[in-house]
């Protein structure tokens, strides 16, 4: 799943904030999601695999303040079942962004199925 990645920093990557919005932008769209936690990927992940996919960026408030979320075991088991259950293989990086740990989550768009949450809404 490289299309698209070009313009995600990569793995491990440390940027400035001006940096980090430079690139990603601070607009949210069909491509692009902010969320503080990981805590509400079940709807995102499946909703962004069904348009063009996209990225989802942990650790940014609605407020687009950086309020941190590392790429640790429990974010990574919360990315991975959200995942899982809608059957979509996501990529994770874990990136900063000046001293704010941030996790970025490449969704692809799946064009041969269907793509639905757990409990089977579109």
């Amino acid at each position: 799943m490289t299309d698209g990645d070009h313009h995600l920093p990569r793995d491990g990557a440390t940027l400035r904030p001006r940096a980090f919005w430079r690139r990603l932008g601070r607009l949210e769209h069909e491509r692009l999601e902010f969320k503080r936690s990981a805590n509400h990927l079940r709807d995102a992940i499946p909703a962004m695999a069904m348009s063009e996919g996209g990225v989802i960026v942990l650790g940014v408030s609605d407020e687009r303040e950086l309020v941190g979320r590392a790429l640790d075991q429990e974010t990574l088991d919360r990315i991975t079942a959200a995942a899982c259950e809608c059957g979509v293989e996501v990529r994770v990086r874990a990136v900063r962004v000046g001293r704010v740990p941030l996790t970025l989550v490449r969704v692809p768009a799946v064009r041969d199925r269907i793509v639905t949450t757990a409990d089977g809404r579109l």
